[in-house]
């Protein structure tokens, strides 16, 4: 259980440290490169195997909620992509945005999982 969250903690800081640097170009980057931040952060300590499961329950019930916040503010599904990776619709953009915060909340909820110390 412990190796599992070591390796998952290195696959998930990667993968959020690239979400926060793709969001520099975003319209919107003081919101959203600080919410991949504190993510890449905290894989890195379940990479490390230093999480805390209260910082992980509260990040755990914001991220998720945020998620259902931005994904009712959708007025049609119009999916993630049309012909690239640029914004067509707004949609799209709370589509996308919607689906990496519910990332974010996966993983906090399999360190609170994996953490042996809980």
């Amino acid at each position: 259980m412990l190796k599992l969250q070591t390796y998952l903690g290195a696959i998930f800081a990667i993968v959020f440290a690239l979400f926060s640097y793709w969001q520099l170009n975003d319209p919107d980057p003081i919101l959203w490169v600080p919410v991949y931040a504190v993510s890449t952060y905290v894989s890195i300590q379940a990479f490390r195997n230093k999480t805390n499961s209260e910082l992980l329950i509260i990040l755990f019930v914001l991220s998720a909620s945020a998620g259902l916040q931005i994904w009712s503010e959708m007025t049609a599904w119009e999916g993630f992509l049309t012909d690239g990776l640029r914004m067509k619709t707004i949609n799209q953009e709370l589509a996308r945005e919607a689906v990496g915060v519910w990332i974010a909340s996966f993983s906090f909820v399999m360190y609170y999982f994996l953490n042996p110390k809980k």
